[in-house]
């Protein structure tokens, strides 16, 4: 009892120190910030533990944050006109170091066969590109590379590595596409009745394509099905107070901040999750299985208790969260009106007037 009213007191007196200092100016605002919130400290211990946690995979094998961005931008570069004899010193060797690790470990590395897949083909066409040149280095890192076999040899595709366009007309069209997307609603009613994890699954591949920035990927989907998980999980974030307990399904979109070496990447987590989501989204609708995006505050407790719940590492922060499940056919859903085209973009120019 005495240790509940100390935190209660605690709480208070912080919210109180907040009004006066979130009223004041940015001085007064960066003393807060600094030495009372938690608010933007949490972040920083997180991406300071995402790039320890980064450096700590160096030279095991495991790097595939650093071998996705790597091969990534190989790719880039085999794509770039005119293509040059030599580029990539920068990074080639770190790049065939740690491809000759997943190698090493198979499939223990975590590294899927398309990827691997893909990673051998780009590096194969990289040292192609780069026949003509008689840097040492490249030579010996292409020397290096042919002792190596890819991990799935028989199947390596030129489609794993740079190619055209496809040239075959959009399998959607965009009256189609605008059609599911104004049709989809945020659905909190459900029907109980359980979805398939294939129907998931294969909403997730559709959200498995979505971009990222030097195609690192760095999330992932945590799946609740069953009644009781889905309850507990639910319960955390604010705004599902109300239809929790009916949910049929939850997701937890988690970031992890180990795929970055640098904090001015802290924010792609967010950016790179979220494109992912949406593809999440419309792969579950075009099923006709309905969501509702569960928004994860920012808030201490409610952080602890998922990491709790979920075992998260330090480096690792929740997104967001969405419920799925079929719709119930009896309940009503928001209409939420959308701004029009023209209050959400501006076609500018740097050479005339915007229009």
């Amino acid at each position: 009892m005495k240790k509940s009213l100390v935190s209660r007191g605690i709480s208070r007196s912080r919210k109180v120190v907040g009004r006066w200092a979130l009223a004041g100016g940015p001085v007064r605002r960066g003393l807060y910030y600094r030495y009372i919130s938690e608010a933007f400290g949490r972040e920083e211990r997180a991406v300071d533990a995402g790039i320890t946690a980064y450096h700590g995979t160096l030279g095991t094998g495991k790097e595939l944050f650093t071998l996705r961005r790597n091969v990534h931008m190989l790719e880039k570069g085999l794509t770039m006109r005119p293509r040059r004899d030599e580029f990539a010193l920068g990074y080639i060797g770190s790049t065939v170091q740690a491809f000759a690790g997943v190698h090493r470990l198979g499939a223990a590395s975590g590294v899927g066969v398309d990827e691997s897949r893909w990673m051998h083909t780009v590096l194969t066409e990289y040292f192609e590109a780069t026949s003509r040149s008689t840097n040492p280095k490249i030579e010996r890192l292409r020397a290096t590379f042919r002792d190596l076999e890819p991990i799935e040899p028989t199947r390596v595709s030129i489609a794993s590595g740079p190619h055209l366009p496809q040239g075959l007309p959009p399998a959607v069209s965009i009256e189609k596409l605008t059609e599911l997307a104004m049709n989809r609603r945020s659905v909190r009613w459900f029907t109980g009745q359980p979805v398939d994890r294939t129907l998931v699954d294969a909403a997730m591949a559709v959200a498995a394509e979505s971009p990222t920035a030097c195609n690192r990927q760095p999330y992932r989907f945590e799946v609740f099905d069953d009644p009781e998980s889905v309850r507990r999980v639910a319960a955390i974030p604010m705004g599902t107070a109300g239809y929790a307990e009916q949910l049929s399904g939850i997701i937890v979109i988690v970031g992890d901040l180990s795929a970055f070496f640098d904090e001015r990447d802290r924010h792609l987590i967010y950016v790179d999750s979220c494109l992912a989501a949406m593809g999440l989204i419309y792969g579950l609708e075009a099923q006709g299985v309905a969501s509702c995006c569960i928004n994860w505050p920012d808030l201490p407790d409610r952080d602890k208790a998922i990491a709790a719940l979920l075992g998260l590492p330090s480096h690792e922060r929740v997104v967001m969260l969405l419920a799925y499940g079929y719709p119930d056919p009896s309940g009503l859903v928001p209409y939420s009106a959308k701004r029009p085209v023209e209050a959400v973009r501006r076609y500018r120019s740097l050479t005339r007037p915007a229009d």
